[in-house]
């Protein structure tokens, strides 16, 4: 692991330098500002996106249907360990927030290769390239010790991708449980065709077994503020692991798939590739490590929008900075 993070750790911040001539919002820029926005000074080293979160183990069991359509080696083991880091966005503390995240490494025992799954509770994002992800967290900076409220409010008004981003998480509520919250991959990723040198645009979605739900107005109120760490315990405790079934969700020939703002609508052809069993807590050591959507199997290919490489350069420098 440690072989491949400062492996990674070079390779992305060389790609930064080039990135950044191109492009007002670079990733060290970007990181610049969540520092700014979220930084403990009383704890320099602590994370400064997704900063809450719980560690996890369980496994992977590849669909044998899935290798009749696409190559990817990994896929062909019949069980695959896995670990998982589930969290909250931004710097949110309190899980009654609408925000998650959930980061999977899959490590294959056989012959150490790995995929890195970094997802978000919702389909979208609300930014398509640098220049708008940093300035949706640039405007929520102090200024004289305030924050300019109408400003934002002007911004997400004028900005399609903030605009369209308020609008799709208004419609959505605050997920009862790890095991009632859907993930998605946002990015869409490329996968080869079985049989074929020809690569797939996909998408992915992790859609939990026990179905997506909501707390409702009292339920919230009543909830603590750890109410997602403690309902997983109380699972481990009961032998009940949280379940996801994953798809890839093919793209159609008019999907945008070169912008992770582009929401995708109406019937796709839809492949199982899987299921993920979460089944036991792990120590907290993952909440210091970094996953890197980067890390794929052979036979998938990166995304191609703007925002895949600095999202990647971003984490980085920040793991650099936690060192």
């Amino acid at each position: 692991m440690k072989k491949y993070i400062n492996t990674c750790l070079v390779a992305c911040c060389l790609s930064g330098i080039v990135y950044a001539n191109d492009v007002e919002y670079d990733a060290q820029k970007i990181a610049d500002i969540f520092y700014q926005l979220n930084a403990d000074p009383k704890n320099p080293k602590a994370k400064v996106n997704h900063a809450k979160g719980f560690c996890a183990m369980g496994s992977f069991e590849p669909a044998q249907s899935i290798n009749r359509e696409i190559d990817v080696p990994l896929l062909m083991q019949k069980k695959l360990p896995i670990q998982v880091r589930y969290s909250l966005g931004g710097a949110f503390k309190d899980d009654k927030s609408k925000t998650r995240g959930m980061a999977i490494r899959i490590t294959s025992p056989k012959d150490s290769a790995s995929w890195t799954m970094v997802m978000l509770n919702t389909e979208i994002n609300f930014a398509k390239n640098p220049k708008e992800f940093g300035q949706f967290f640039e405007m929520r900076l102090p200024v004289n010790g305030r924050v300019d409220q109408e400003k934002i409010s002007k911004m997400i008004q004028e900005v399609d991708s903030y605009r369209n981003f308020v609008a799709y998480t208004d419609k959505i509520g605050i997920s009862k449980s790890v095991a009632n919250t859907p993930f998605f991959s946002i990015h869409t990723f490329y996968f080869k065709q079985a049989g074929s040198e020809d690569y797939l645009p996909a998408r992915w979605k992790l859609v939990p077994s026990e179905g997506v739900k909501y707390l409702n107005e009292m339920q919230i109120k009543n909830a603590s503020s750890d109410f997602l760490k403690e309902d997983f315990q109380n699972r481990v405790k009961l032998n009940q692991p949280v379940e996801y079934k994953m798809y890839l969700v093919y793209a159609n020939q008019d999907d945008i798939t070169d912008e992770t703002t582009a929401l995708w609508s109406g019937k796709h052809k839809e492949s199982l590739v899987g299921t993920f069993k979460v089944d036991a807590l792990s120590d907290e050591d993952c909440n210091f490590d970094v996953f890197f959507p980067s890390d794929i199997p052979q036979g998938v290919n990166p995304p191609k929008d703007p925002l895949f490489d600095v999202r990647n350069e971003a984490y980085a420098i920040t793991f650099g900075n936690r060192q």
